[in-house]
């Protein structure tokens, strides 16, 4: 079901108790997440468990990292209990600031993982994120291809020295993309599920203040293609120059100054 957006499955052995970190990557641009937020962050099933041992089939969104910790800790009361087969989907919560997600997703969500016969899981110490067993999930959601692309581009961090020209291909992806979910709306209009719809929406709008921030940068790439130097540094050293010449003619004697200007109308 959500294929579009998670990783390929990996394969995660677990012989004790664990406890899960939840991070984002660190060359992630805020936008991509906040647009994500409203999918799962990972998905886990329960592949095998024998005792304290178990396996565990993983899928992630590709923005996170997972670490995992050995720990001795051990929860009295647990989130979530999964059997063979049975799985386990990490949200955001609802009503929840998704700015206050992100902020805690930079620091690290923490899931405490044990297995005796079944699986237990706990989300430590959190109010702004849930777990949910997957055949209670009714958030699910299968992206159409337009709504991945446009958030894949909008997940694009462009470089502060990147050159025009490739601000201007940026700049073309991002507005081509945009026409792309006019057509789709347009073209499913009344088919398009609320959610969906919302979803395009609130990307588009994000899309309009990420052309906004590349076309202030690329008109500033072509007006100062220099970063290190002032806009106005060409027009301050010409005025310079020119209060150097006023100075000059004030002081020079009169019949240079004459030679001076009549020199110039030669070269003119």
């Amino acid at each position: 079901m959500h294929q579009f957006i998670f990783s390929h499955p990996e394969v995660k052995q677990v012989t004790q108790p664990v406890l899960m970190t939840i991070k984002l990557s660190n060359d992630v641009d805020d936008l991509l997440v906040l647009a994500c937020l409203t999918n799962p962050l990972f998905e886990i099933i329960i592949s095998q468990v024998e005792g304290v041992d178990c396996a565990l089939i993983i899928r992630q969104q590709s923005f996170i990292n997972i670490e995992y910790h050995p720990t001795h800790h051990i929860a009295k009361q647990y989130d979530v209990t999964r059997l063979l087969g049975q799985g386990v989907r990490l949200y955001s919560r609802m009503a929840v600031s998704p700015r206050l997600c992100i902020e805690k997703l930079k620091q690290g969500v923490q899931i405490l993982l044990q297995a005796d016969e079944s699986v237990y899981f706990s989300v430590c110490k959190d109010d702004k994120f849930e777990l949910i067993p997957l055949e209670q999930d009714l958030r699910l959601l299968c992206e159409p291809q337009v709504l991945v692309v446009a958030k894949s581009i909008l997940g694009l961090k462009p470089k502060h020295d990147e050159t025009s020209a490739s601000l201007a291909v940026h700049i073309s992806e991002l507005e081509q993309v945009r026409r792309d979910i006019c057509d789709y709306m347009r073209g499913e209009s009344g088919k398009i599920h609320p959610g969906i719809s919302t979803e395009l929406l609130k990307i588009d709008h994000l899309l309009q203040n990420k052309r906004q921030w590349l076309l202030r940068s690329y008109h500033q790439s072509i007006e100062r293609p220099n970063l290190s130097k002032a806009s106005n540094e060409v027009s301050l050293d010409i005025e310079k120059l020119q209060q150097k010449l006023d100075c000059y003619s004030l002081l020079a004697p009169i019949d240079v100054t004459e030679l001076v200007n009549q020199l110039s109308d030669d070269f003119n």
